[in-house]
């Protein structure tokens, strides 16, 4: 793998030589996803080529907060859908994945045979599934894709509008969830710099807000869905391991982020040192949302699991199964994420949460 400056370098010359880039995000784009593909896209037209950023999402399906990011920008990029891609994609197109490394979780996964260069952007780590190409730049110690693109931007020291920087500190904002985790000095420096550039906080918070439809629907999730599973080893204390599932209505269906909300609140609870939440978006396929403190590794459980992450955040799509058989199977590759190989658990227990309290009326 190369390093970042030889990375970087060798993004320049390939975007260079290209006729046209292609850059595109795992599906149900995400702030980071979203605000290092922008971030990209500025990149690429800075020299003068042309770009495209493939987003196949119907947009009414995603996160209120991207959809108003989208609906606001769609007439200053150009975002296109598989179709135009089959039709623009020659083999003089350079291919760009940020934010992902896996075939599997990209709109063109079958559609990449006319594509002769391709280069990776991202932060989770790799297994068996990652897209093979040598040209990459995959760091799990990084905070996120639009940490590492906001540094190539500043190192090219291509002008940043205040609109991207709030779209890229979105990006950093959501994956150290408020910087809580995955914060480094670095990631404070490239915080700082965004702000510099115009990055409004208010901004950036207002497109974390929650409509109350979907507060409620997650809330009730976690009230009447979790479980909590201990797991002991040796001289090391409790660890505690939440898994959230709609255990009354296992087959309803929930968007991506509500799950990745679900496993993020089910952290913030004293106590809980890995979550994950599980079900269905669509009948077929089940989603698997992974967090985690500094104790467990859930990165590696869900590459058991064939998905993927880093340490403290990740994710995996398993196909045609039971939801309990796979939460069943989850709990087993737990010892995979633990500091030890050898862990001794005790029974679930269901876990007891305040009730949210009513409104007052006046």
């Amino acid at each position: 793998m190369m390093n970042y400056k030889e990375f970087k370098n060798k993004l320049e010359e390939e975007i260079k030589i290209a006729k046209q880039v292609f850059i595109i995000g795992h599906n149900f784009p995400d702030f980071d996803s979203l605000g290092s593909a922008l971030g990209l896209y500025h990149l690429v037209k800075s020299f003068e080529k042309k770009a495209y950023i493939i987003i196949d999402d119907d947009f009414t399906t995603l996160e209120p907060g991207v959809k108003k990011i989208l609906d606001e920008n769609k007439s200053h990029y150009k975002i296109i859908k598989n179709e135009d891609y089959e039709k623009l994609v020659n083999k003089h197109s350079l291919l760009v994945l940020t934010d992902v490394n896996k075939k599997s979780m990209i709109s063109i996964e079958n559609n990449l045979e006319k594509i002769k260069k391709i280069m990776i952007i991202d932060h989770h780590s790799e297994n068996e599934l990652t897209l093979e190409t040598d040209k990459k730049f995959i760091s799990t110690d990084v905070s996120s894709a639009s940490e590492i693109v906001s540094r190539i931007l500043l190192d090219f020291k291509i002008k940043i509008p205040t609109d991207l920087a709030n779209f890229l500190l979105a990006g950093i904002n959501l994956d150290t969830r408020r910087f809580k985790q995955n914060t480094n000095s670095q990631t404070l420096d490239i915080a700082r710099k965004l702000l510099a550039k115009g990055a409004d906080i208010d901004y950036v918070n207002n497109l974390f807000l929650e409509e109350f439809e979907s507060y409620a629907r997650i809330s009730n999730l976690i009230i009447n869905g979790t479980i909590i599973q201990k797991y002991s080893e040796n001289s090391l204390a409790p660890i505690n391991v939440s898994f959230t599932i709609n255990r009354n209505m296992p087959k309803t269906i929930y968007k991506m982020e509500d799950y990745a909300k679900a496993a993020d609140r089910m952290l913030e609870f004293r106590g809980i040192d890995a979550a994950f939440a599980l079900g269905y978006i669509n009948e077929n396929t089940i989603h698997i949302s992974a967090r985690s403190g500094k104790k467990v590794n859930v990165g590696r459980i869900m590459s058991q699991m064939d998905g993927g992450g880093n340490n403290q955040s990740a994710g995996g799509k398993i196909y045609n199964q039971d939801i309990f058989e796979v939460e069943n199977l989850l709990k087993k590759q737990i010892i995979f994420g633990l500091p030890d190989d050898e862990d001794v658990y005790e029974e679930p227990k269901v876990i007891k949460v305040k009730q949210i309290p009513r409104l007052k009326k006046h």
